[in-house]
């Protein structure tokens, strides 16, 4: 198996402590990506540690990260992403191992110039933010894919989970019924993986292990049952979409219940 070495540094102050340090990283190594050994090469947190939760420090040390402190300068400026920078570009130099993806866990723009700078060097740059951020273009272009910290939440009721787990799927079936509308049906029949990896082009951040749906094999037979789409499977397991009804997506949008039948 292939490895590929990873460099995560997080910046301590521009996240919320409710983040759950446990399932951001399985989502970093449980990625499509599944024939990798993923090495966490580099695990570094940058911050003013006396404003940090005292549970997300234990998470941290349970994960053997470096932590250094970086007191502020004046009322906010702590330098903490100077040091990430230049840390992150010294990575470059001694090379050993050579990183093959950076993930930058932030929402503070100042990123987006060693972003850059690993990307021109042929780096794979993740940049993990809030979902508020989504829509900053100075972000979005730095990097090779947001995950959003929103994502990575401990939920405090069922309520809040439910809910989170709804708008994802909302998220999920508009992304899928958009690539339906706008791709080319003369290249019919094909795999759903072309449907997977355009959904990923519109949107960047999404992962269908956020819906209830939890693969994508089901997100499509969601699709196949109400019609919108015919699909064959090989005797290998291969799954082809071999027909689609663009009509029936319009008439959806005209009112019936297309959203609660996909449900």
């Amino acid at each position: 198996m292939e490895q590929m070495f990873l460099a995560i540094f997080i910046d301590l102050n521009n996240i919320p402590s409710k983040i759950k340090l446990e399932r951001l990283m399985n989502a970093l190594i449980l990625s499509e990506q599944s024939n990798y050994n993923f090495i966490f090469a580099v695990k570094s947190a940058y911050g003013v540690l006396h404003s940090v939760s005292q549970e997300f420090r234990t998470e941290l040390r349970d994960y053997n990260f470096s932590i250094l402190e970086t007191p502020r300068i004046g009322l906010k400026k702590n330098r903490a992403d100077l040091f990430i920078s230049i840390d992150a570009f010294e990575t470059l130099y001694v090379n050993n191992p050579g990183i093959d993806r950076y993930i930058f866990v932030t929402s503070d723009s100042d990123f987006t110039v060693i972003m850059d700078k690993l990307r021109k060097y042929g780096k794979e740059v993740w940049l993990v933010c809030r979902k508020a951020d989504e829509t900053r273009q100075i972000l979005a272009k730095s990097c090779d894919k947001m995950l959003f910290i929103e994502d990575f939440y401990q939920f405090e009721d069922e309520k809040s989970h439910k809910e989170y787990i709804e708008a994802n799927d909302n998220k999920a079936k508009e992304l899928f019924k958009e690539v339906l509308r706008n791709i080319d049906s003369e290249r019919l029949p094909f795999n759903i993986s072309v449907i997977n990896d355009r959904m990923k082009q519109l949107d960047r951040s999404f992962d269908v292990r956020h819906t209830s749906y939890k693969k994508f094999i089901e997100l499509i037979r969601a699709f196949h049952t109400l019609g919108i789409i015919t699909i064959e499977e090989s005797e290998s397991g291969v799954v082809r979409i071999t027909d689609i009804d663009l009509s029936k997506i319009e008439v959806g949008n005209s009112g019936s219940n297309l959203t609660n039948d996909l449900s």
